[in-house]
């Protein structure tokens, strides 16, 4: 029996020894070019653009969706567009922003409609290849909960490590790369493209989550607290995915007027038509981001007026 055991570790021992090797391996050539490295010169946008600052957090809707130097010139404020990815988590976005806020900030909050039906330390991918591709000291925003969400997505990670295309002979993307982003912030590589064909999302499934408004109010307090303030509007979105969730839609901003979050826009206002999108229900074209950018303006300026 003892030797049956002996054997079977024997046998076994390469699996735990390939999932530690594989966690240990680098990023690869292919991961570093990635659009989930442009969080390391984000957070050094953070650090380092001087008061008075404008500052976004959200998904995609934002770095596909603004034009920061219009909204620098017309706002008088320096512009910082965290936004990377949705599926990094709002929860994550927001632990991650919170410690570089300073006095006088002004930070506008625009999740996708999914996040308010999602649960907030739920994992992904995108999360886990934030710790152990960008950098592992973001695992410090990161709850047992969360942690424990992304250890599915490990195994196939790990995988990719001893994969030949991860190191030679890959291309990086022209849109979702490190390198499709403007010094504000905003992708700006797709601006002159056609648009490309999609489909509009189907109905948006599940519960919504008032934990999420709850998270959004402390946030608000914190902001507060170091003498910053807080925005929350509502995202871009295809006019066909709108209808498709309109009741989840409308839920979504019910409540977040109930609420005790300063609220700027209507979910209806920011209803695109095909015309504005680029190649998903949440990215904008070039025309599409004058749009918006203009309409974001207006808000913020009405909501500056109405604290005067």
């Amino acid at each position: 029996m003892k030797k049956f055991i002996l054997k079977t570790l024997v046998f076994l021992s390469p699996i735990p020894l390939a999932f530690i090797l594989g966690i240990l391996i680098p990023t690869t050539p292919r991961a570093s070019k990635s659009l989930l490295m442009a969080s390391i010169g984000k957070n050094s946008l953070l650090q380092n653009t001087p008061s008075p600052r404008i500052i976004f957090v959200g998904g995609s809707n934002l770095c596909f969706g603004l034009d920061s130097k219009t909204i620098k010139d017309s706002l008088k404020l320096n512009p910082i567009n965290t936004a990377i990815h949705a599926m990094i988590g709002v929860k994550y976005m927001i632990d991650n922003t919170i410690g570089y806020i300073r006095k006088g900030d002004i930070v506008i909050l625009v999740p996708e409609y999914g996040h308010y039906y999602r649960g907030l330390d739920a994992g992904s991918e995108e999360l886990m290849r934030t710790i152990f591709d960008v950098d592992f000291m973001n695992i410090k925003h990161l709850n047992l909960p969360q942690l424990s969400n992304i250890v599915p997505f490990l195994p196939k990670y790990i995988l990719t490590k001893f994969k030949i295309s991860e190191y030679h002979n890959f291309k990086d993307s022209d849109i979702y790369s490190v390198n499709s982003f403007n010094k504000y912030g905003d992708t700006y590589t797709h601006l002159e493209k056609e648009q490309e064909h999609f489909e509009p999302y189907s109905t948006i499934s599940g519960e919504f989550n008032d934990d999420v408004v709850r998270y959004f109010e402390k946030f608000q307090i914190e902001l507060n607290k170091k003498g910053a303030s807080l925005y929350v509007s509502f995202p871009c979105y295809q006019e066909a995915s709108y209808n498709n969730s309109i009741i989840q839609i409308r839920k979504v901003q019910k409540e977040l007027r109930k609420s005790k979050l300063q609220i700027i826009g209507s979910a209806e206002k920011y209803k695109m038509s095909d015309s504005l999108l680029y190649n998903t229900p949440y990215h904008l074209n070039k025309k599409g981001i004058e749009y918006r950018t203009m309409m974001m303006i207006k808000d913020i300026k009405q909501a500056q007026n109405n604290k005067k």
